[in-house]
């Protein structure tokens, strides 16, 4: 006889239907997210809203009626929700816990999954996790509302763009490429993303359409990328915020090309959870291939939004932001905890091409895995300042081999990594 395509219920001895185990670990967690979003009605009833929550796939939503004086968690709304969130349990109890934020908490699977995008009112599902944590964020102050200031202005007085840094976020370095780097550079990422596009590896995204193109891992992508790792930019301004042995975490260009819709607002540093924001954990220098402006897609960012418990409501708004614009040539330097996003590109034609240097402190995990994602011919010609950069030096307990990592030691693969040496095995 073939084998049913349903199998069969499990019976007892005396022919009932077995219960499905119940996992005692998930339940717990389960009660737990529950009792501790009870725990913040108060915070929510300002929302004056319905926010339904999936917590379990197997369980009814969770609807959370913040409507009237009192917020109630409720099985069930006499109107549709304004928002539903899906989220695990430990998720809730890490919101509460204040060990992580909520807008990488809310976003982070949908990335790649877009079923996992709250649905509805994007700013509410935002705000109830805000509001979940142990501190809710203020907004950033958007430009409109800063009254007279002068924000940074590309300058080739570093010591002004230090300031600027440190009092705005970014800062803008005039003539950081002469024509002759500008030209070269500016050729080689034009030819590499057309080369890319035509081979069918093209990185793009920019909404609709994804008219944007991004190129990444420039190390392995020619000489002149190579060679722009010896800027005294990089000398003057990277160990000042990041101490010494910072890492390049990432290597990449950003087209921006008309028709692309601004990206999602994000500081650099998001995904360093639990949620720290009173170090900078890293710095950016993105050098200007062409005019940029707030027509072609200037990055957009938030004026000094990198200091305090500060956090935009809706990450895909871009209002009172503004755009950090400059000639050719001009180095783009900003730090970590910076709100911005690569902004839209309005122009009927033309592109906006820049190159992103992003460097991190010495012990954070880079976005960039070099040593599986380098090429062999250039690893193995790699100077000793760019093994540096990319992580190929032990520094302090971290980034060494075989437990030798005695600070300013180079690493390098081991053909043969010490195996087991145990009766009746050799290595």
């Amino acid at each position: 006889m073939a084998p049913s395509a349903v199998s069969p219920e499990p019976v007892t001895s005396n022919g009932s239907a077995k219960q499905a185990p119940v996992d005692l670990k998930a339940e717990k967690k389960y009660a737990k997210a529950i009792k501790l979003i009870e725990s913040r009605l108060p915070h929510l009833a300002c929302l004056n809203k319905v926010v339904c929550i999936s917590l379990d796939p197997a369980k009814p939503d969770v609807f959370v009626d913040t409507r009237g004086e009192q917020a109630r968690i409720v099985d069930k709304v006499d109107v549709e929700a304004n928002c539903r969130i899906q989220v695990t349990p430990n998720v809730i109890i890490e919101l509460v816990e204040g060990k992580v934020e909520p807008r990488f908490a809310v976003f982070k699977d949908a990335i790649f999954d877009e079923t996992k995008m709250p649905s509805g009112e994007i700013p509410l599902a935002i705000g109830f996790c805000d509001r979940l944590c142990p501190v809710t964020p203020v907004e950033p102050t958007k430009i409109e509302d800063m009254g007279e200031v002068t924000l940074p202005v590309p300058t080739e007085d570093i010591e002004q763009v230090k300031a600027d840094i440190k009092k705005w976020g970014y800062g803008l370095v005039k003539n950081s490429l002469n024509p002759e780097q500008l030209k070269s550079l500016k050729s080689a990422v034009e030819q590499q993303a057309a080369g890319e596009d035509k081979h069918g590896v093209a990185s793009k995204d920019g909404g609709a359409g994804a008219p944007n193109q991004r190129i990444w891992t420039l190390v392995n992508k020619g000489q002149e990328f190579l060679d722009l790792l010896d800027h005294p930019l990089i000398d003057e301004v990277v160990p000042e915020f990041l101490g010494d042995g910072a890492i390049i975490t990432s290597y990449s260009a950003n087209i921006a090309r008309p028709g692309n819709t601004p990206m999602q607002l994000h500081t650099d540093q998001i995904a360093i959870q639990p949620p720290i924001r009173e170090v900078a954990f890293g710095l950016n220098i993105m050098w200007f291939l062409t005019d940029v402006t707030r027509e072609n897609g200037g990055t957009r960012v938030f004026p000094g939004s990198h200091i305090g418990p500060i956090a935009p409501a809706d990450l895909f708004n871009i209002d009172g932001t503004v755009a950090a614009a400059g000639p050719a040539g001009t180095a783009l330097v900003f730090e970590s905890r910076l709100w911005h996003c690569t902004g839209p590109n309005e122009m009927k034609t033309g592109e906006r091409p820049v190159i992103l240097l992003f460097f991190m402190r010495s012990f954070i995990r880079q976005q960039e895995n070099n040593f599986l994602s380098l090429r062999a011919e250039v690893e193995a010609n790699l100077s000793d300042r760019h093994k540096e950069f990319l992580g190929y030096v032990a520094t302090g307990a971290v980034g060494g081999v075989e437990g030798k990592v005695l600070a300013g030691t180079y690493a390098s693969k081991v053909e043969k990594p010490v195996g087991p040496y145990r009766e009746g095995v050799t290595a």
